[in-house]
């Protein structure tokens, strides 16, 4: 079966996250570029992926203003997996100073958020495409948050629990509102506020509050296990493969030809 280009992204990933600094001097070779070492390998996936962003996007067919702000947002996520990539289980419960959240009640509560968003949003366009436009009563918007809850046990595993945690909720937000509509963006949605808010500010609050959290994540990390320059490297290939994934435009050849250009270069890395 033909790999996407998601999976070819995770197998160079997969073969480069934890390499030392040191590593990423060692040999390594594309064309006339000989100096920059295996780092390059790194960086010229970027730039493929870079590129091949582009590529979709001037192939691409008209989106609605929720599939941008959802496509924002989506880049915020992935920016995320590259923090998290390099995360060990071992790092999860390590507060970086007394009373300070360690990463594990850091992405508990960011987790949190995402299905208490993703509930509020669609409660407001279930009434709004209804017919309903008066607010919901307390006991009705309790019964459908509860609907929307987070996992119990979403955070309490290994990291590689908690990334998979992450892209369900992820997925699921991006399949339940990609269809609103430019006009439903205008409608109201109530939440914890005095008043209820466009449809437009909940969904730009899904990246908003993403990006607060990832900053103290980025703290933390400095402080009980710092980014390598691979780690670096990774999470600038993640917020590439987001325009990518966001793309509107199949283009198959183009994906494919992608694939296996970045599969083959993480077979040679680990070879």
């Amino acid at each position: 079966m033909t790999k996407t280009v998601t999976q070819a992204v995770e197998e160079i990933v997969r073969a480069t996250v934890h390499l030392s600094d040191d590593d990423m001097g060692r040999e390594w070779k594309w064309g006339d570029y000989d100096e920059e070492g295996l780092r390059f390998a790194l960086l010229l996936t970027h730039h493929e992926l870079r590129d091949l962003g582009v590529r979709l996007a001037a192939r691409g067919g008209p989106v609605s203003q929720a599939q941008r702000i959802l496509a924002q947002y989506h880049q915020t996520y992935r920016d995320l997996t590259g923090v998290l990539a390099g995360v060990r289980t071992e790092d999860l419960d390590r507060a970086p100073a007394e009373g300070e959240w360690p990463l594990r009640e850091t992405l508990d509560h960011v987790l949190g958020a995402e299905y208490g968003f993703l509930g509020v949003n669609r409660l407001a366009i279930e009434r709004h495409r209804g017919g309903d436009a008066s607010e919901p009563s307390e006991a009705e918007f309790k019964e459908f948050r509860k609907a929307y809850a987070q996992p119990k046990d979403a955070v309490v595993g290994p990291i590689e629990s908690i990334r998979n945690a992450f892209f369900e909720i992820h997925r699921r937000v991006l399949r339940e509102l990609g269809d609103v509509t430019d006009a439903e963006l205008e409608k109201r949605a109530t939440s914890w506020e005095d008043e209820p808010m466009p449809i437009r500010f909940r969904l730009h609050r899904f990246e908003e509050h993403l990006r607060q959290h990832i900053i103290q994540l980025d703290k933390t990390l400095a402080v009980i296990s710092p980014p390598t320059e691979a780690h670096r490297l990774v999470r600038n290939i993640y917020n590439a493969l987001a325009d990518v994934e966001s793309a509107t435009e199949p283009a198959g050849d183009l994906r494919s030809a992608a694939a296996s250009v970045i599969s083959e270069r993480a077979a040679s890395i680990v070879a």
